[in-house]
């Protein structure tokens, strides 16, 4: 255990003359010891959190604030850069008020990613921010794929442009607001924005600058990719990514003023949630994977190589502290798919709780064997965007007989949402050898996780901790401070449930998974035919 000395007022401290290690306790006038915290925020879309870390990555306070509501109609989606740094500022004067016998010695920065976060010379917002999930720019990207043109996007970074990408919506901005366009001076992701402001200092990840023009094989911005964009006008205003392990700045004055947290406070390069989320569950390498089973679900597969397409399905990012990529594949529906067909049963699947009608739902499934006895359901309750894409798929029960029954069709459901994971694994080179890390609100689900496993066929494993994006963003601050190397800080010990493949249960289900890929493929043709009979009415 390291103790450092504090001669001087503690806000005072020039954070850069020293480093702590990870188990540091600093001693301050007066004699009185004070434990070292690292600090996490996280600036999502719909909420922003806040924490402070111990050195086993206890939480010793956490904030959450409601972020600034998104505005638009047709396809607008914006939020007001200045409010979410007020909510910023307001979560961390609130954690610094929690941590009065605590000594903060480092911040580390995660956000939603993409969007245009566009600001003037003088580092002032032009306008709204516009989001991720902005869709003005839809009919401009549908085009750019039917000419080709997006291609050189699919071969730079292996991603599938869409429409709330910096260049679709720059293209958008140009076309639409030229006069904005005019004033802006530097184009930043969420994060970044943060950062300027909480440092003075500008500064993007390599995750945070990944799509679209970043070329996967030098790790710099392609010419070519703008080129074919017609935004080649964009690139003076681009950041040059660095790893998110590299510091950014320090807390100027007047944020420690605002907020209540030392000036000098050491603050990482800014990264994207997601990548945040894979370095707090400790993943770095390739071939470690985790999947997400929310509202819709995400496979993140971690890779040394990526194969080039024209027109590759999903997204990829660079990972935020080493040389692995990302493969990032999202199908439309996951646990929604549990939550419709349970909201079509309130008499005798509702209940109060999520928990009370998962265990309604479970009673019934746990009695029907593996196949849910020749009835499967295909997921794509709105399109399908991955493993492959198709917005006019449709869901469907196949296998419906007189004998058929709510039970039959509840599993189907379950097995369904599994075998949509396991074929975004099967069009990204087969199924993991490795345990499968799995967050969301499915993995609270005992049964579908032990589908999942067998399906899969590894384990898969599920933390009782929540915070993996928090936590993740701490320890890149921590690295970027100097306290050690980021996989090592990242270690702490979790509670975690495994749940281990039955052999039984998937040698059935990889026989059954070539009928659910039969029935996948058969559906999308059908979608094709029906919309083309649709479109001659």
């Amino acid at each position: 255990m390291s103790i450092f000395f504090c001669l001087i007022s503690l806000h005072m401290i020039d954070y850069l003359s020293f480093v702590l290690s990870k188990n540091s306790i600093i001693c301050c006038p007066g004699g009185t010891y004070m434990t070292a915290v690292r600090l996490g925020l996280d600036i999502g879309t719909t909420s922003i959190k806040a924490a402070a870390y111990d050195s086993t990555g206890q939480i010793v306070a956490m904030v959450e604030k409601s972020a600034p509501d998104v505005t638009g109609r047709e396809g607008k989606s914006e939020q007001d850069m200045n409010a979410v740094l007020s909510v910023v500022l307001d979560a961390l004067k609130s954690i610094a008020s929690k941590i009065n016998d605590f000594v903060p010695v480092s911040l580390g920065i995660s956000a939603q990613g993409d969007g245009l976060w566009a600001v003037d010379e003088a580092g002032k917002p032009v306008g709204p921010a516009m989001l991720w999930n902005d869709t003005r720019a839809s009919a401009d990207v549908e085009q750019l794929a039917t000419s080709g043109k997006a291609a050189a996007v699919g071969r730079a970074c292996h991603t599938s442009l869409w429409p709330g990408t910096s260049g679709a919506l720059w293209r958008w901005l140009k076309q639409n607001k030229p006069e904005i366009v005019s004033k802006i001076a530097t184009i930043f992701t969420c994060g970044d924005w943060i950062g300027l402001n909480l440092t003075g200092q500008a500064g993007t990840d390599f995750s945070n600058a990944s799509i679209p023009f970043i070329d996967f094989s030098t790790r710099t911005y392609s010419s070519d990719v703008a080129d074919a964009l017609d935004c080649s006008d964009i690139q003076q205003h681009l950041l040059e990514p660095q790893r998110a392990t590299t510091p950014l700045g320090t807390l100027t004055a007047e944020t420690a003023r605002l907020t209540g947290l030392p000036e000098g406070l050491p603050v990482s390069t800014p990264t994207l949630d997601l990548t945040a989320m894979i370095v707090g569950m400790g993943m770095d390498q390739p071939g470690q994977t985790m999947m997400i089973m929310g509202t819709t679900a995400v496979v993140n597969i971690l890779t040394d190589h990526i194969e080039t397409h024209d027109q590759p399905v999903g997204a990829s990012a660079l990972h935020a502290t080493s040389d692995v990529f990302i493969r990032i594949l999202a199908p439309t529906t996951g646990a929604s798919a549990f939550n419709w067909f349970t909201e079509l049963h309130p008499l005798s699947l509702g209940g109060d709780t999520p928990g009370e009608v998962a265990a309604k739902l479970n009673e019934l499934v746990t009695k029907v064997p593996v196949g849910a006895n020749g009835v499967t359901f295909l997921p794509y309750l709105n399109g399908e965007r991955a493993p492959f894409v198709s917005p006019n798929v449709t869901a469907s029960f196949q296998g419906l007989t007189s004998r058929s029954t709510k039970a039959d069709m509840g599993r189907a459901v379950l097995e369904g949402g599994a075998m949509s994971l396991r074929h975004c694994f099967e069009m990204e080179g087969g199924l993991p050898s490795e345990p499968v890390q799995l967050t969301g609100g499915g993995s609270k689900n005992p049964v579908w996780c032990q589908i999942i496993s067998d399906v899969i066929g590894v384990p898969i494993v599920i933390s009782e901790a929540s915070d993996q994006g928090l936590w993740g963003a701490a320890c890149i601050g921590a690295a970027a401070a100097g306290l050690g190397d980021v996989m090592s800080l990242v270690k702490r010990e979790e509670k975690v449930q495994r749940y281990e493949p039955n052999a039984e249960a998937h040698a059935a289900y990889c026989k059954i998974f070539k009928r659910y890929k039969l029935l996948s493929e058969n559906a999308r043709l059908l979608s094709k035919q029906l919309k083309q009979m649709k479109d001659e009415l």
